[in-house]
């Protein structure tokens, strides 16, 4: 019985932690002013409707904002975009926009690209 208590607080704590490390939203929608233009936000689409960040994961924004901040995946405009940011302002616009919700209504013909890019 101590075992599975012990367990059940380490497994707390762990999950505490990953919570606090994932990044905090308001800071994030604060930082996220450039990304609005073209992904979009609550209310608004974007320029890039089909580039819609709200509501994909944001552990697989970070890999892929930081691949555009090394110059890994080359975009002018996303490598220019990114390249003041901190590991912690990524971090922080990713769960911003995972904590929004997804698009409701899509254009006919056109899809939202996902998590698998």
């Amino acid at each position: 019985m101590k075992i599975l208590r012990l367990a059940s607080a380490l497994a707390l704590a762990v999950c505490s932690l990953n919570a606090t490390a994932a990044g905090d939203p308001a800071a994030g929608q604060l930082k996220a002013g450039a990304c609005v233009i073209c992904h979009g936000a609550t209310g608004y689409p974007g320029i890039f409707y089909t580039l819609q960040l709200a509501g994909r994961n944001a552990d697989k924004l970070t890999v892929k904002t930081n691949k555009y901040r090394s110059g890994k995946i080359l975009h002018p405009i996303m490598n220019l975009s990114v390249l003041g940011l901190t590991d912690q302002d990524v971090e922080n616009i990713s769960a911003y926009y995972q904590s929004l919700k997804q698009p409701i209504l899509l254009w006919p013909g056109m899809a939202v690209q996902g998590d698998k890019d």
